[in-house]
């Protein structure tokens, strides 16, 4: 039975962001060997083949088309486990993650992008990134490093 969607308050959402961190870090890693490869392969198109039930690797990119798919399942592995953990992977090229939230008794969506130290907006379920609003009292920590 399906229960919906978890509802996170700010502190929950703000614990998941080392392991969101983690898990675009390595979507990154990979989206940036893939580029290459798809080249490789011919383009998008045949990518797409190749990745579709066991498509064919054109003769003499075997190699290559192996490559494809064990990137594409990296990317695959890694957005499943950031929904796992009850958030929805919005937009996998910029690192848009949206966690269900309550704000006066409203569902809303806390909004976190790749690279923010924390969650610090939240925008209405039919508005979009562009939609955002910040947090009012959201703290935001230092980063770790100083440039």
């Amino acid at each position: 039975m399906d229960e919906g969607p978890r509802f996170f308050t700010l502190e929950e959402a703000n614990a998941l962001v080392p392991s969101l961190q983690i898990e675009f870090g390595r979507i990154a890693r990979a989206r940036a060997e893939i580029g290459p490869v798809i080249a490789a392969l011919g383009g998008a198109d045949a990518s797409m083949v190749i990745l579709q039930e066991d498509g064919a690797a054109p003769p003499g990119r075997e190699a290559e088309a192996e490559r494809l798919r064990a990137l594409a399942a990296e990317i695959t592995e890694a957005v499943e486990r950031v929904n796992d953990l009850g958030c929805l992977v919005k937009d996998v090229d910029a690192g848009l993650v949206d966690f269900y939230a309550l704000q006066d008794g409203d569902p809303v969506f806390l909004c976190w992008q790749f690279g923010e130290p924390a969650i610090s907006s939240w925008h209405g379920l039919e508005e979009g990134f562009s939609g955002r609003k910040p947090i009012e009292g959201a703290e935001i920590p230092s980063p770790d490093w100083r440039s």
